[in-house]
Formats: structure tokens, C-alpha cells, sequence
């Protein structure tokens, strides 16, 4: 990471960390909705420091909702996207439990968001 790299970009890719998936009054078919059709999801990142809400633009080549059962609520989905923060792209992958709608997530400073312009 570049000395440019802003507190929030830095601890929030320093390690994996705790997520949850969208805001507690979304459905599972909500979900499901904001994942395959609007491709966004709003993933919070917890912390000692507090907790972090990010909207993620999710990848749909990426993102697997296979072994989900929306109707259900249950079963596993693997998230990837990209978001903006502080103005360095970065790159989210997370794998949550639907049920539950927690798991882990990552974040990594994008190589796109790396590369000098000349």
C-alpha cells in the first residue's frame, strides 16, 4: 500500500474480518433480488474500532449463490465486487451463511488502482 493509503482503506485490508450481510429488515428474496438483478449488496465489516457499512458493486462472473436456497434462507454465497473508499479501489471478497448472514470478508487495494498513469 502506497503512504497515501487513508486509516480506513488500512485496517480495513490488513486482515479477514467478521462481516454481515445487508441491513437486518432485507428479505432473503430481497437478497436474492439485490444480488442477481441490482448487483449490489451492503456488507458490514465489524471491528473493535466500530463497524463499517460498504455498498459492494458485485461481479456477477465472481459472485456464486449455487449452494443458496433463498426461499429457504439457507446454504452459502461467495460475494466479489469492488467499491471506492477514500478514493482507492478496492477489491471485496466475502463468504457469508445466509442463514445466519454472517461470515468473512476481505478487503485488497485493486491493481487497477495501482497502476501509475502516465
Amino acid at each position: 500500500m502506497s503512504d497515501r493509503t487513508s486509516p480506513p482503506v488500512t485496517r480495513l485490508s490488513a486482515a479477514d474480518s467478521p462481516v454481515v450481510l445487508g441491513d437486518a429488515r432485507l428479505s432473503a428474496a430481497e437478497l436474492h433480488t439485490r444480488i442477481t438483478r441490482l448487483r449490489t449488496v451492503p456488507l458490514t465489516f465489524e471491528g473493535p474500532r466500530g463497524d463499517t457499512t460498504l455498498d459492494i458493486a458485485l461481479d456477477p462472473d465472481r459472485t456464486a449463490v449455487d449452494e443458496a436456497d433463498f426461499t429457504a434462507g439457507t446454504g452459502r454465497l461467495h460475494l466479489e465486487g469492488e467499491l471506492t473508499l477514500d478514493e482507492t479501489l478496492l477489491r471485496c471478497t466475502a463468504d457469508v451463511d445466509l442463514a445466519t448472514r454472517r461470515g468473512t470478508g476481505r478487503l485488497q487495494v485493486s491493481r487497477r488502482s495501482t497502476r501509475e498513469t502516465v
